[in-house]
């Protein structure tokens, strides 16, 4: 077996851990994140308990949680995303842009 490349997620290594540990509530070394990972391969992280409806259908909570991920990253980092089936390479240089604008 052969793993897709990490050299893209190195170069954002600590905006993915920020990422992770703010926005997904998991710890990023305990996850297999590649160059060609997508936000939605994540979408059983960080949603709250009071969101997750025992009663709902996988395809539900993946609904909500798609929902309440899109609030996330417009609400903390000022991303305007319309899904979540967005490459993570570039979910995070968009919020490297985010922090370095918040600087100036």
């Amino acid at each position: 077996m052969t793993l897709a490349p990490q050299d893209g997620i190195a170069l954002y290594e600590h905006t993915a851990r920020r990422f992770f540990r703010e926005a997904l509530d998991y710890d990023f070394d305990d996850c297999l994140v590649t160059d060609e990972s997508y936000l939605s391969d994540f979408s059983s992280c960080g949603l709250p308990d009071e969101l997750a409806d025992a009663t709902s259908s996988l395809k539900e909570l993946y609904a909500t949680w798609d929902v309440w991920m899109l609030n996330e990253l417009r609400t903390r980092y000022g991303l305007e995303y319309t899904t979540t089936a967005v490459p993570l390479l570039k979910v995070f240089g968009d919020i490297k842009a985010f922090w370095t604008r918040q600087q100036h």
